[in-house]
């Protein structure tokens, strides 16, 4: 796996780690994605396209969850780095 998504793959990890320790139910959809994603992430040619994709929806997802605010700006700053977003 490429350094570069070696930290993407991290900081979903940490932002799946996150909704497990605070919030069961209500993150539901979002964990999914994040999860989703971190495994795309992990493939050694991952569909960028299905990466950005889920990306933007927990994007649109997050904005409604202002708790979980600083955890989705590192997982942004990272995509942001390679592109993803």
């Amino acid at each position: 796996m490429a350094a570069e998504r070696k930290d993407l793959v991290h900081a979903l990890g940490q932002s799946l780690r996150a909704i497990d320790d605070d919030y069961k139910e209500e993150m539901r959809e979002l964990r999914g994605l994040f999860e989703e994603a971190r495994k795309e992430a992990e493939k050694d040619e991952p569909d960028r396209v299905k990466l950005k994709a889920l990306l933007a929806d927990a994007a649109e997802m997050v904005k409604t969850f202002a708790g979980l605010d600083p955890v989705w700006q590192g997982v942004q700053r990272v995509a942001k780095l390679f592109g993803f977003l």
